[in-house]
């Protein structure tokens, strides 16, 4: 399974979050693995935030790494989902997301 790493930070919030979108597939034909996945990671934020009665911000990401499955299988147990901010599996057409190791 690919999976890209990343930093973000919410609105004008200068701490830096960690997060892993984790899928079947990563198309080649992309503007930038940022822009691919800045629509599920503000979705997911900000949901989060009006679960807790905040509202919504901006989202700002940074990529750290893209890993493919190419060569070396590249899956993680369930338990990696706990050690970031943000976390998503998008495998065969389903979402799931975890902010702070709870699912959204």
């Amino acid at each position: 399974m690919p999976f890209i790493t990343f930093i973000y930070r919410v609105g004008k919030n200068k701490q830096f979050f960690y997060g892993k979108y984790v899928c079947d597939y990563i198309s080649d034909d992309h503007e930038g693995l940022d822009s691919e996945i800045l629509p599920v990671l503000a979705h997911g934020v900000n949901e989060y935030r009006k679960q807790r009665g905040l509202n919504p911000q901006p989202v700002h990401v940074g990529v750290l790494s893209f890993s493919t499955n190419e060569y070396i299988p590249t899956y993680s147990t369930d338990q990696e989902i706990y050690c970031f901010d943000f976390y998503h599996i998008r495998l065969d057409d389903k979402n799931t997301t975890y902010v702070n190791g709870k699912l959204i």
